[in-house]
């Protein structure tokens, strides 16, 4: 098997467990269980930076505010632009 096809098996595996997870309550427990501390605040940083350049801010506001590097920053602006789209409709309200 191909690396192509393991990393489509490994991208199912997480879609269908998180699918699977019925309340809000299983979530969190789940998260907390398969995140460090340190994954759980580098994943919510990337969601602010998402939100805050999605309402408009400047890449140098963004790093100021979240204390991080432009470069992170632009990494995820460019995820929002040439990305799938999840970025603007989950935080955007394009719904």
């Amino acid at each position: 098997m191909d690396s192509n096809q393991d990393m489509q098996k490994d991208k199912n595996l997480i879609i269908n467990t998180f699918r699977d997870l019925e309340t809000r309550k299983e979530l969190s427990s789940f998260l907390e269980d398969l995140l460090t501390e340190d994954e759980f605040l580098d994943f919510a940083q990337r969601i602010k930076i998402a939100k805050m350049i999605l309402d408009d801010k400047t890449y140098d506001e963004i790093a100021e505010k979240i204390g991080t590097s432009t470069a992170t920053v632009s990494k995820i602006g460019q995820v929002i632009k040439y990305g799938k789209g999840a970025f603007k409709k989950e935080l955007g309200g394009e719904k």
